[in-house]
Formats: structure tokens, C-alpha cells, sequence
């Protein structure tokens, strides 16, 4: 059973995980910006089970071991110079024993899910289609690697579900974001520049 209490960072996630233990997450759910680069064997190093990132078809950050498909909700854009795209894949490297079957209508692989609310970031997911990936990718008492952390969707998700989590956002804008959106059940860092060590600061945000 993991013992990590759940936390976020605002920090650069690489120079976070170069200083982390190898096998010390037990998965990693994490979308990262579609256009930048990832190290995949660092990730593979940190996390001893099942890591799911979401990207587009024509940027795949790994080959992996199983697709799954996002199908987003179309939109009016200006397609002068090409096709609409409302497709996102989403990368799954099985590492370890953990696979829970939900109904088979939750394993099809395929999923329209929607945002209920306007996005609060970007590249937001709907909850739903994390809490799925939470379900059948790690166990209760799993702690979670979201290393491009943005609103905390995957941290919300692991608060619903049970599980431990700990989020890495670079961008003070978004880490300050999912303080106010976990509210006091986290412990959250701010990256000393000077020392390289996380100042740790009680989350004083929001409501339990």
C-alpha cells in the first residue's frame, strides 16, 4: 500500500523525476502538450506500473501496447487549408499486473466523452474519461504520476476514486489552478531555485 501523501509541485516535471527513486510511482496518467517532447525511458524508470499520455495521431510519443481513442466534440473551425480533426489517442505502455474490467461498455476503447462545464485549461479532459483510465489502470491504494498536472483533473479523479496522486505543473498560473480546485487535501511545493529542494507549504485553498 502506498504510504506518498498526495501533492502537487510547481516545478519543472524532468528536474523533479531526476531526482526520483526508480519504480516510485505505481502508474502515471499525464497529458502533456501534443507538440513537445517527452522522455519516455525516464517515465518507464520512475513508475513501476501501467503509464497512459494522451496525444494527437500525428505526434505518438511511444509505441505502445494498447490504443484507445478520445472522439472530442467537432467544432466550427476555419478548415480552408485542412480536414477537421476530432480525434485524440491515448497511449497505454502496460507495465505490471494491474488491468481491472469494468462493464464491457467502459472497455470498448473508444470514448465520446463530454466537458460538462466551459474548460478551466485548454487541453482539458472530461473527469469521467480520467476516472475510467483511474479504474482500470491502477488499484485503490496506488499512488498516481501526473507530471504536466495543468487544472488537477487527474488529481480530482484519484480524490474521487481512492487513490494517491501526485501532480508536477510548471506553470504557476495552472499549479495555483489545482490548489483551488483539491482544495486542503494536498501538501503542495514550491521549487526553491536556489537549493533545487521543494519549500513545502500547507494548502490553505478551497474546501475538504
Amino acid at each position: 500500500m502506498s504510504t506518498i501523501n498526495s501533492k502537487i509541485l510547481n516545478a519543472n516535471c524532468w528536474d523533479v523525476l531526476e531526482e526520483t527513486p526508480d519504480g516510485f510511482y505505481d502508474a502515471i496518467i499525464t497529458d502533456p502538450e501534443y507538440d513537445c517532447n517527452i522522455n519516455v525511458n525516464e517515465l518507464c524508470r520512475v513508475c513501476k506500473g501501467n503509464i497512459i499520455v494522451f496525444c494527437k495521431p500525428e505526434n505518438q510519443f511511444f509505441k505502445p501496447d494498447e490504443y484507445l481513442f478520445w472522439v472530442k466534440a467537432q467544432s466550427t473551425k476555419n478548415y480552408i487549408n485542412n480536414c477537421g480533426r476530432f480525434v485524440e489517442m491515448i497511449l497505454v505502455l502496460r507495465k505490471g499486473k494491474i488491468f481491472n474490467r469494468l462493464h464491457w461498455s467502459q472497455m470498448i476503447g473508444v470514448y465520446d466523452d463530454k466537458l460538462i462545464y466551459p474548460p478551466e485549461h485548454p487541453w482539458q479532459k472530461p473527469l469521467s474519461l480520467i476516472e475510467r483510465l483511474v479504474r482500470i489502470y491502477t488499484n485503490p491504494d496506488s499512488c498516481v504520476l501526473d507530471p504536466f498536472f495543468g487544472s488537477g483533473q487527474v488529481g480530482i479523479a484519484c480524490k474521487n476514486l481512492g487513490r494517491c496522486y501526485v501532480g508536477i505543473e510548471q506553470d504557476k498560473e495552472y499549479f495555483e489552478l489545482a490548489q483551488r480546485n483539491l482544495g486542503k487535501t494536498c501538501v503542495t511545493y514550491y521549487w526553491c531555485e536556489e537549493c533545487g529542494l521543494p519549500e513545502e507549504e500547507k494548502c490553505n485553498l478551497g474546501d475538504t
